[in-house]
């Protein structure tokens, strides 16, 4: 599959995941994409915890109604670490969002689903006991999961705007 197919492709899976095994040479191929993403003044403060099967990523179901979550057989937490931003602007923001795109895209591009989670986290209280959960130090943030595996069925897909109405040249809203 080309990039641009994989990138039609990938959509956020919100439904159910069959309970299959994803090998952890997988999720590392899919950790790897996200921490070759490109970081602000170079800090990579990404972090990743690889949570391979059910077990591990159990605790953070207590955080989550999120039918993927709580279905999927295995996901990826992501940390941006402040210790690695010096001076200002920080930039994890940019950096946490760069690496769960690219670890999307390369999710779909290996045949498996996956959904960018992190409203579970907007909680100081639940993101602090999920971090906690996962072994994270105090200055570690989580920001996102991502279930990943196989979708039990064809999963929903949100309609796009067409491109006409989100693309424009030389000029906001004007025509090609």
């Amino acid at each position: 599959m080309d990039f641009f197919e994989i990138v039609k492709k990938r959509y956020s899976h919100k439904e159910a995941f069959l309970p299959d095994a994803v090998p952890l040479g997988d999720l590392e191929k899919i950790a790897e994409a996200g921490l070759l993403a490109p970081s602000g003044g170079n800090s990579q403060s990404v972090r990743l915890v690889i949570l391979p099967d059910r077990e591990a990523l159990q605790p953070l179901c207590d955080f989550s109604p999120v039918l993927a979550l709580r279905t999927a057989p295995a996901a990826i937490a992501l940390f941006t670490d402040s210790a690695t931003q010096t001076g200002a602007p920080g930039f994890e923001i940019e950096d946490y969002s760069a690496a769960a795109e690219n670890m999307l895209l390369a999710a779909t591009a290996l045949g498996y689903a996956s959904l960018w989670l992190d409203s579970p986290y907007f909680d100081d209280t639940d993101e602090k006991a999920a971090r906690s959960a996962l072994g994270a130090p105090d200055h570690c943030r989580l920001r996102v999961v991502l279930p990943v595996g196989l979708p039990d069925g064809p999963g929903t897909r949100r309609k796009k705007l067409p491109l006409s109405e989100r693309m424009f040249y030389r000029k906001y809203n004007n025509k090609k």
